[in-house]
């Protein structure tokens, strides 16, 4: 190619840099629109029957307990908020030396889903994934401890 012929071609590539330089700086980022953090509260319950106190704290969900489970007693053993990247996992203990680990592993249609396990000696003695809708909230039982057995309520946002 002589050098008549370049300088189309050398306009052609500034043209080319300028227009994609325009439309990445006016592209809105990937991080907008992928929310890159989870914020997740946990409370972790002892349901029983031997009782039929409900912990003042957890009035506001009983009704939503009681008519999945068969407990009449219910104690806010701990609550926590977890912000966590997806697939970072956080680790809540638990009574009986047990952990509960649960990840954020992705979000599709307005859901976060989650791993989730209970670890006994950093093996795992239970494991399941759940799909919770954005901002609502899931109650999932656990395993036996003391006179009844824990279970977990959690509430998932992603901004």
């Amino acid at each position: 190619m002589n050098k008549r012929g370049m300088i189309p071609f050398i306009r052609l590539i500034r043209f080319l840099a300028i227009a994609a330089g325009v439309i990445w700086c006016c592209s809105p980022a990937q991080t907008a629109a992928a929310p890159d953090q989870v914020k997740t509260n946990v409370k972790v319950i002892q349901a029983s029957t031997r009782s039929e106190s409900v912990d003042p704290s957890l009035r506001r969900i009983v009704p939503e307990l009681e008519s999945v489970f068969k407990y009449t007693g219910y104690t806010l053993l701990q609550e926590q908020t977890l912000t966590l990247a997806f697939q970072q996992p956080g680790r809540i203990r638990l009574p009986d030396r047990r952990t509960l680990q649960l990840t954020p592993t992705g979000s599709q249609g307005g859901r976060i889903q989650y791993d989730i396990r209970i670890l006994k000696k950093n093996t795992a003695v239970f494991q399941t994934r759940i799909l919770l809708k954005n901002n609502h909230s899931m109650t999932i039982g656990g395993p036996r401890s003391g006179h009844g057995v824990l279970l977990f309520h959690i509430t998932g946002f992603m901004p």
